[in-house]
C-alpha cells in the first residue's frame, strides 16, 4: 500500500467520524425542535410533513430515552459510601 493510500484511508476516516458526529448533533436539534413544536401544540402530523419525517417517527423523536450529555453529572450511586469533606483552606492569618 502506498504512502498516498494510507493517507486516504486516514483522511475518509476522520471525515467519516467526522459526519457521524454532525449527524448525531443534527438528530439532536430535530428532537429539540419537535418537543418544542409539540409543547406549543403543533400536531405530530404537522411538524411529520414540515420535517420529512412520519408521524410515528415525530412521536418515537420525544419518547426515545434521554442520553446524558457527554461529561453529564449523573446522580450518585446510593449504596456507594459518602465522598470524604473538602479539604479546609487555612486561616490566612
Amino acid at each position: 500500500m502506498s504512502e498516498e493510500d494510507v493517507q486516504r484511508l486516514a483522511d475518509t476516516a476522520a471525515h467519516r467520524e467526522e459526519v457521524a458526529f454532525e449527524l448525531e448533533h443534527a438528530e439532536l436539534h430535530l428532537t429539540e425542535a419537535v418537543v418544542v413544536a409539540l409543547e406549543h401544540g403543533t400536531p405530530a402530523e404537522a411538524i411529520a410533513e414540515i420535517a420529512d419525517l412520519e408521524p410515528e417517527e415525530v412521536l418515537d423523536l420525544v419518547s426515545a430515552p434521554e442520553e446524558p450529555a457527554l461529561g453529564a453529572v449523573r446522580d450518585p450511586d446510593p449504596e456507594a459510601p459518602p465522598a470524604p469533606p473538602a479539604p479546609t483552606p487555612p486561616d490566612p492569618e
